[in-house]
């Protein structure tokens, strides 16, 4: 069953965040990383960005439990160590919760603003449009100051040259 859960709520996320957008479709496209990575769930790339392509990386947690009574924030569990170890990442994180009975879902930062456990989830940011055009910027604006020193940053000594 907990597995059956985490999978659907793994749907639910990429349904929610690849909602098109407008004509032209979504502006997230995201990949399943598989159940090997112990932090992170998926990958999700920016749609029309321009010449290069921002990323972030997600981690779901899916419930059935419903909310809190006093602050109505989704009961999930979140162990400091996966809050820790997807905070880790050098770009930009969130963990994404999953009410799997309403087929909402609710998104929070992991980037170092709260280093502990967690045992419920804000409900201020549902993956909505208002909140997936917020979230584009937030990580394009991350991105933004390596394209400008992109050789730069990236000069390997593993080219190919004759």
């Amino acid at each position: 069953m907990r597995d059956a859960l985490g999978q659907r709520g793994e749907r639910i996320f990429e349904v929610l965040i690849t909602k098109f957008h407008s004509d032209d479709g979504p502006i997230f496209k995201p990949q399943f990383l598989g159940d090997k990575w112990q932090y992170v769930d998926f990958i999700v790339e920016l749609v029309g960005a321009g010449s290069y392509t921002p990323y972030f990386f997600v981690q779901v947690k899916t419930t059935r439990q419903g909310y809190t009574k006093k602050d109505k924030r989704l009961k999930v569990q979140v162990k400091e160590e996966s809050v820790i170890g997807i905070a880790s990442y050098p770009a930009p994180t969130y963990i994404v919760g999953i009410d799997e009975i309403q087929e909402v879902g609710y998104l929070v930062s992991a980037n170092g603003e709260n280093l502990t456990s967690l045992s419920s989830l804000s409900t201020n940011f549902p993956i909505n449009k208002h909140n997936r055009e917020i979230l584009w910027d937030e990580v394009n604006n991350f991105w933004q100051p390596y394209t400008q020193n992109i050789q730069k940053i990236l000069s390997s000594q593993f080219t190919d040259q004759q």
